[in-house]
């Protein structure tokens, strides 16, 4: 059930994100269905895994009274990543863009490989904040 609830979100959000972004920008980018189209994708292929990662830890909160830790971890880490791609992907393509470079070629020249490693890094670094990296207390490190 998870599954499925999971790729009907993807879905959606393809759909709407891939809408609003085609819409939003056809005053400005001819053929704006060139943007909207990978955008409604990254949407669709953050929402999915987000979905049923968030539909896992609630699951095992109504079982157990708390999520395992590498359930928080995965969530931790998606959502780090995605962070991570908006604010580092927005960015380059703001600063890009301010330049004589049109938004569609600030967008893929820039954005996307910017969005991708920053991904990457506040992944890992959202990944390694977990509480199962600390060190317990009266323990010394060898």
């Amino acid at each position: 059930m998870k599954s499925i609830a999971s790729l009907l979100v993807g879905i959606l959000a393809f759909v709407v994100v891939g809408v609003a972004v085609t819409e939003a920008l056809s005053p400005y980018v001819w053929p704006s269905l060139m943007l909207g189209v990978p955008a409604g994708l990254v949407a669709g292929a953050v929402a999915l895994p987000l979905t049923y990662l968030g539909l896992t830890y609630w699951g095992e909160r109504r079982e157990t009274g708390q999520a395992s830790e590498k359930t928080r971890r995965r969530l931790r880490t998606l959502a780090g990543a995605t962070v991570g791609f908006a604010g580092g992907g927005g960015l380059a393509v703001a600063v890009v863009w301010t330049q004589a470079v049109g938004l569609a070629s600030a967008m893929l020249f820039a954005g996307v490989p910017v969005g991708v490693l920053s991904a990457v890094v506040v992944g890992y670094l959202a990944y390694r904040s977990g509480p199962g990296d600390q060190p317990q207390q009266g323990s010394t490190a060898h």
